[in-house]
């Protein structure tokens, strides 16, 4: 499940993030910027400086652990089938070799993203744009920073 996207510019880089819930166990939702100051010291940390044409991440947690599955999407025009897709995974903010891939959720939502850009006229108009609609048992239609009380 997934809190709804917040799109920002980290690095010179547009980054689309999906928060998803379990992440209020290991950020202060009190400060309406934490996931954004996070992921600016991640970027920062590990050199990520003009990271491809743009980014979507998935932004969760494995008990205490910040997670962050970060998609770098670039050769937009010019990979034939599609854009060049590669992926980091981060524990901590450390890259974590260990850790999988991706999970289901996930690959609906990128998929569904994907669809979102084909659509769009440009990629400007991509990333200014709506997100796309996800599947209700994946869609938590709330914002993080709107959260109520803690999921447990």
């Amino acid at each position: 499940m997934f809190f709804k996207p917040i799109v920002i510019t980290i690095n010179e880089t547009p980054t689309i993030i999906y928060p998803c819930p379990g992440i209020e166990k290991v950020f202060n939702k009190e400060d309406k910027v934490c996931i954004e100051k996070y992921l600016q010291e991640l970027y920062d940390k590990n050199n990520l400086n003009k990271n491809g044409k743009y980014n979507i991440i998935v932004l969760w947690n494995d008990d205490k652990d910040i997670m962050v599955d970060l998609w770098i999407y670039d050769k937009i025009e010019s990979w034939g089938s599609g854009p060049l897709v590669d992926v980091k995974i981060f524990r901590n903010a450390v890259l974590d070799m260990s850790t999988g891939v991706s999970a289901g959720n996930g690959l609906v939502l990128l998929g569904l993203e994907e669809q979102q850009r084909w659509q769009s006229k440009s990629l400007e108009d991509y990333l200014k744009g709506s997100r796309p609609k996800l599947p209700d048992q994946i869609n938590a239609k709330k914002s993080f920073y709107d959260i109520k009380k803690m999921v447990k």
